[in-house]
């Protein structure tokens, strides 16, 4: 088609359908022009091409095409967007648990007190992520989302890659210690702007009747990400010796993160600001032409909404615990208590992955149907009924792999997954256009270090308290799972009345 335009041939349509489809092929293919439901016109070298105004009988097909075709792409780009940042985030959780405390650590001359610390250097990132939501949240509602995602993503990924080149602290001492410290606070930092952007390019890209659902399409992004990190370290486990696996292999992952990064960069590039956003500008542009002065981002957002941000964060809770528990602090429990060798926790993770990617859409098919807060509620429940049972399945198992697996997907790819895939379109429907991004990105990052980064070491103090019993740990759990689900009843509460 390329070649014929630039001989001069001129274009034919045969039916309404192709008056669409043509032209966005030609677009495509890089010409100028633009493509709407009223028609289409290509230009190329200055001259119009293609012109062509659409009939009444052919517009609603090529407005429904246009809808699903956009809908399709925010999907797919958003989605890998969210697995590249939860690549990257999660794959220091699982180097933390299996590698960090033997490359790192292992200089304190006591295999407990180096896991105890390579959790915390891991906790500590948390710290950063407030800090990033703060900064990224207030850009993102002043200056857009897609710029945001930009830099923070960016950052991300520059950092993991770092920590892949950072060499042994046998070797080096204690100061590459601080340097892993500082690309983990770097990181997080980052994904205080990645996360609530990529949810809102879902979120505010779609009407409103398909919110919950589309919102939950990200959230597919953190079992990919883990899988795939699971994956990219879990085969030099098994290809590679011991030795050479903990001298550079485990790093291929950890570089591996930047070309990804980049490969997202380059589809986000694609897209265009959410609807939302631009909405919301245009009425503010509006405001300013009238005199008024209407302020947003993170300051306005805190005064106005300061107990919705409180009940938030106790919502926060159960996802950063269950997480945590299931999918961080469980790997060295089934090492260090039950005996299993490492690549069989690589292999959990990823089986508990695949089967968490169906029962997030299956979650936000729910919260479609059901409403976020009731969808919230029973995903809560099923958590705090479940947790013990879970968890002393997985401890009497003695190390056998399937039963184990079968704990972990009941507790964390099941029960809690209602709750995973409903939170970014629960919390993004309690705060206005103006000031969401920074009210999402502060209730998932600024409680994140109690409620989740602590986690991974409140477990392993609870387990030797225990001597190797999860009772304590299940009970910590479920109490948890209560307090979120009352707390998710009071926001709904309060919504209902008008209050912010």
């Amino acid at each position: 088609i390329r070649k014929a335009v630039e001989n001069g041939h001129k274009l034919v349509v045969c039916s309404g359908r192709s008056l669409f489809q043509l032209p966005q092929m030609l677009l495509d293919l890089g010409f100028s022009g633009m493509v709407t439901a009223a028609g289409a016109q290509v230009i190329a070298g200055g001259k119009e091409i293609y012109h062509a105004v659409i009939d009444e009988e052919h517009r609603k097909f090529i407005v429904d095409y246009m809808e699903k075709n956009n809908f399709r792409k925010i999907a797919t780009i958003t989605l890998f967007e969210s697995a590249v940042q939860w690549y990257c985030f999660l794959l220091y959780g699982t180097a933390a648990g299996t590698v960090f405390h033997k490359v790192f650590f292992s200089q304190t001359g006591n295999g407990t007190t180096a896991l105890i610390l390579s959790y915390m250097s891991f906790a500590i990132g948390y710290i950063a992520g407030p800090f990033g939501a703060v900064f990224f949240g207030h850009i993102g509602d002043r200056k857009g989302r897609k710029v945001t995602m930009y830099a923070s993503l960016l950052m991300m990924g520059i950092s993991t890659s770092i920590i892949g080149i950072l060499p042994p602290a046998a070797s080096a001492g204690v100061g590459v210690v601080i340097v892993l410290q500082l690309m983990r606070l770097a990181q997080c930092f980052g994904r205080g702007g990645t996360w609530g952007g990529g949810i809102l390019m879902a979120y505010e890209n779609v009407p409103e009747n398909k919110r919950s659902f589309y919102a939950a399409i990200p959230q597919i992004g953190l079992p990919i990400g883990f899988g795939l990190s699971s994956i990219l370290i879990a085969v030099p486990t098994l290809l590679l010796p011991e030795d050479i696996f903990f001298t550079w292999g485990w790093r291929i992952p950890f570089l591996a993160a930047i070309i990804l990064t980049l490969i997202v960069i380059r589809q986000k590039g694609e897209m265009m600001e959410t609807e939302d956003y631009k909405k919301a500008q245009a009425k503010l542009e509006a405001e300013e032409a009238e005199g008024k002065k209407h302020k947003v981002g993170f300051i306005p957002m805190v005064k106005g909404y300061w107990k919705t941000l409180l009940l938030g964060c106790g919502t926060r809770w159960v996802d950063g615990t269950f997480y945590n528990i299931f999918i961080v602090w469980i790997l060295s429990y089934c090492i260090n208590w039950l005996g299993m060798p490492l690549i069989q926790t690589y292999i959990i993770t990823i089986i508990a992955c695949i089967f968490k990617i169906p029962f997030t859409l299956f979650g936000g098919w729910c919260a479609q149907k059901l409403g976020n807060t009731r969808t919230f509620v029973i995903g809560a429940l099923a958590s705090a009924v479940l947790s013990i049972p879970t968890l002393k399945v997985i401890e009497l198992s003695k190390g056998n792999l399937a039963i184990t697996i079968i704990g972990i997907v009941l507790g964390w790819s099941i029960a809690y997954n209602l709750i995973w895939a409903v939170i970014s379109s629960l919390w993004s429907s309690y705060f206005e256009t103006e000031v969401r991004y920074s009210g999402i990105s502060f209730v998932y990052h600024v409680p994140s270090f109690l409620v989740a980064g602590m986690v991974p070491t409140i477990c392993t103090l609870l387990i030797n308290y225990g001597k190797g019993d999860t009772i304590y740990v299940g009970i910590y759990s479920t109490v948890v799972a209560l307090i979120s689900a009352a707390c998710a009843l009071a926001l709904k509460a309060r919504h209902d009345r008008g209050e912010k």
